[in-house]
């Protein structure tokens, strides 16, 4: 599995250093996302392993390690620079002991079958070929111990319906508030139609479910207006 080229290069060292301030004023999307995340994997067991990919600055890494003392991560991400980020985070959160990096892909690592849960957030929708986005889903679920949860959370709706209007402009306020100028939120736009694979809710359960998922269930969801967003989908596999 790849994610696209052009997304890769949107997340060089410029961006790395200036990605959790940018979005801090509009984290509340990010902390609603992250406690129904806890609330999902509540039922896990006390040492759970738990794998994210695509983790980039280890947000989830340090709230659901805060949470879960003696939970272990390991976390995959193919940016670099996002990946130091990560690493300086977990270091000064005195996490290191707990978590294994891996620069890379799921692809790139064994299907040992050894997590409790595999989280995948606001990643998938970066890898634009239907074919390779169904096999990255395929190599999280092999990742999972029989009944594990695999969580995924993208941008998510119909690109192709008269709706789509009014969200691009919901999309390029949100990204104002997050400190972007009028051009650049113009531009977060265009990236989602010429290099992001926006699809509906329907393509992700159907991804979920081929991959081994049983049980697919929305449990979150960021609207703009009355439109899909942001879905977050949790499913055992299994």
């Amino acid at each position: 599995m790849r994610v696209s080229n052009k997304a890769v290069e949107m997340f060089n060292q410029q961006t790395a250093d200036a990605y959790d301030e940018r979005f801090r004023k509009i984290s509340p999307i990010r902390d609603n996302l992250d406690f129904l995340v806890r609330l999902a994997l509540d039922d896990l067991p006390t040492e759970a392993r738990i794998q994210c990919v695509g983790v980039g600055t280890g947000t989830e890494i340090v709230e659901l390690a805060n949470a879960h003392p003696q939970w272990r991560f390991t976390g995959v991400e193919p940016s670099a620079p996002m990946l130091d980020v990560c690493r300086n985070k977990v270091s000064k959160n005195g996490l290191t002991g707990r978590c294994d990096l891996v620069h890379g892909y799921v692809s790139d690592l064994p299907a040992a079958g050894a997590f409790d849960a595999v989280l995948c957030l606001l990643v998938t929708q970066f890898v634009t070929d239907a074919a390779e986005r169904q096999k990255m889903f395929d190599d999280m679920a092999r990742q999972l111990k029989t009944g594990g949860y695999l969580i995924n959370a993208e941008i998510s709706g119909d690109m192709s319906s008269p709706e789509f209007r009014d969200i691009a402009e919901k999309w390029k306020t949100m990204h104002r508030y997050a400190g972007a100028t009028a051009e650049a939120a113009e531009n977060a736009v265009n990236i989602l139609s010429q290099h992001v694979a926006v699809v509906p809710p329907s393509a992700i359960e159907g991804y979920l479910r081929n991959s081994g998922g049983s049980r697919v269930r929305c449990s979150f969801s960021s609207r703009c207006s009355s439109t899909p967003g942001m879905p977050g989908r949790v499913s055992p596999i299994g």
